[in-house]
């Protein structure tokens, strides 16, 4: 009987050497660092394709407003509406034919 004894205690003992506890602890220290990069990427994933959403969205916002501005710059542009601005706020007249100068 304390033959078996022995034997178990030798064996624990051979199971718990420095050696094997410093690879397990390595091991998991391994283990926690991947755990840790695997979480860190996800979350970062995340992140990126919200950033991707709002910049999506923000394009579109942008195309619209270039949209209305191209519009509004037609709309200035228009000889009718600069015909009319020239008449009523600067005062101006169609020239006559004498008042035109020709520049070679």
């Amino acid at each position: 009987m304390n033959d078996l004894k022995a034997k178990n205690k030798k064996r624990k003992q051979e199971i718990f050497t420095p050696k094997r506890f410093a690879f397990a602890m390595a091991f998991l220290l391994c283990f926690l660092v991947a755990a840790f990069f695997d979480v860190w990427c996800g979350v970062q994933s995340r992140r990126m394709g919200y950033e991707i959403v709002q910049a999506r969205a923000q394009r579109e916002n942008l195309l619209e407003f270039q949209k209305k501005l191209t519009i509004e710059k037609a709309r200035l542009t228009s000889p009718q509406l600069l015909r009319k601005v020239a008449t009523a706020q600067l005062a101006l007249e169609t020239p006559k034919p004498e008042q035109v100068i020709i520049v070679p």
